[in-house]
Order: C-alpha cells, then sequence, then structure tokens
C-alpha cells in the first residue's frame, strides 16, 4: 500500500523524484535496482589516466625483481626489448612469438610451440646489461634536449637503473649510469607525483576505476564514449593516490 501511495506522486509535478523513490520505496532491493541504472561514460581523461596508471603499476610490479638485479621472463623494456630468462638475453620478439606456423624462443625459431609454465626471473649476462646501459645513456641525452618527460619515460629509466644497480660490476658501467644515479631520485618524485594525480582522479570520478576494472577484464583499452553501469562509489583496493 505505501509503494502504491508513493507512486501515484512521480508525475512531472508530483513531489519525489525518481531518485527520492529509490530511496524510500523498497530497502535494499530498490537501491540496487537504481544503481544498475547509472552510467559513467569515459572521458579523454580516464583514457589517459588508465594509461599513465597502467604504467606506475608495471614499475611498482618490476620493483623488487629489478632491484635483486633479475628480469622476468618475457618482461619488455622499451628500447631494449623482451626479455626471455632461460637465455639471460633481450630480444626484439617476446617468448613464445608465433609467426608462420613457428614459435620465437629463447632467440631462435623453432618449429614445436614451447610448454606452458612460469619460469623464473634470472640475471641477465653482461652484454644484455651493456644493452640496457646503452639505452639508459641515450634516453638521458634525449632528457636533455627536451627538459625531461618525453623519450620512453622516466619509468622505463628508473627500471633499467633499478636493474643496473642490482647488478654493479657485472658490466662496464660508464657516464651514463653514473649520471643516471643522481637523476634516480626525481624519477621515483616523477612516480610518485603520477600515482597521485590517478589517486585524485579515481576519487573525484566514482565510475573510473569500475571501467578500468571492465577494460581489463576485456582485454581492450579505454576508449572515449565507453559506457559502464553500476557499482560506482568504491575504491580500487590495489591502487592508492600516495601523499
Amino acid at each position: 500500500m505505501k509503494n502504491r501511495n508513493l507512486m501515484k506522486h512521480l508525475r512531472p509535478s508530483g513531489i519525489l523524484r525518481w531518485s527520492t523513490f529509490c530511496i524510500l520505496a523498497g530497502g535494499s532491493a530498490a537501491l540496487t535496482s537504481c544503481d544498475r541504472g547509472v552510467r559513467y561514460v569515459a572521458t579523454e581523461q580516464d583514457m589517459a589516466m588508465a594509461e599513465v596508471q597502467t604504467r606506475v603499476e608495471k614499475v611498482d610490479q618490476q620493483e623488487a625483481t629489478l632491484k635483486r638485479g633479475e628480469v622476468s621472463n618475457n618482461f619488455h623494456l622499451a628500447k631494449v626489448g623482451f626479455y626471455h630468462a632461460a637465455a639471460h638475453q633481450f630480444f626484439e620478439h617476446p617468448y613464445g612469438f608465433q609467426q608462420d606456423g613457428r614459435w620465437f624462443v629463447n632467440g631462435v625459431w623453432q618449429d614445436q610451440e614451447p610448454l606452458a609454465g612460469e619460469q623464473e626471473a634470472t640475471r641477465p649476462t653482461p652484454e644484455a646489461l651493456a644493452q640496457v646501459d646503452a639505452a639508459l645513456t641515450q634516453e638521458q641525452k634525449t632528457e636533455e634536449k627536451t627538459g625531461g618527460g618525453q623519450g620512453f619515460g622516466m619509468g622505463n629509466a628508473l627500471m633499467m637503473y633499478w636493474l643496473l644497480a642490482g647488478n654493479r660490476g657485472m658490466f662496464g658501467s660508464g657516464a651514463g649510469f653514473q649520471q643516471a644515479s643522481g637523476r634516480a631520485q626525481n624519477w621515483q618524485r616523477g612516480i610518485e607525483s603520477q600515482r597521485s594525480a590517478v589517486g585524485r582522479h579515481a576519487a573525484a570520478n566514482p565510475g573510473y576505476q569500475k571501467m578500468v576494472q571492465q577494460s581489463r577484464a576485456a582485454g581492450t583499452p579505454i576508449r572515449p564514449g565507453q559506457a559502464v553501469r553500476g557499482g560506482f562509489g568504491s575504491r580500487s583496493p590495489g591502487f592508492s593516490s600516495g601523499s
């Protein structure tokens, strides 16, 4: 009887709007129904923030391994390549890359698909570390020419520095690595600044993390104009806005 009395007021000139009715009319069931009707539409800023979040998370996930002087199988460092743990080297193609009925494994093409299974992280060869050192040196030259924030990013530079620092004495480090020692703290601050920017955006846009979760589940990037329904108001459990 109570719900029927409320329904008569839901005309344009009535005293209740639909959102108010949701709160008053049906308890938790009505709230769930109303929530499902809410749409969050992705913007250009959502797309940009999602890309930044992915880069920051990549740095976070690899920090401990790289600081030990090791690299995970198939980990990609821009301007260096994909790491094949069993070969202790970086290559152009990912481990297990398929082309024309053959697979690229540990630097060679083979007719058999490699066995599934996770390989342990390993320490690169001195030659591979020299590749990383050369890429890090070049990145710093690019940074000097552009005033910073360009090239393939401070996140990649920081990860390369961590890897080289974890392998001191294993390669012939030059001025590039020594120069990076003085810049690493600034790169770290830059990552923290990006983390904070994503956290602030997520707090101000309740549907953002829901959009990120949907995008990752589907394996597709966020595009402006995409919509997601319901489930807003909660924060991602694994991402902090920082200080």
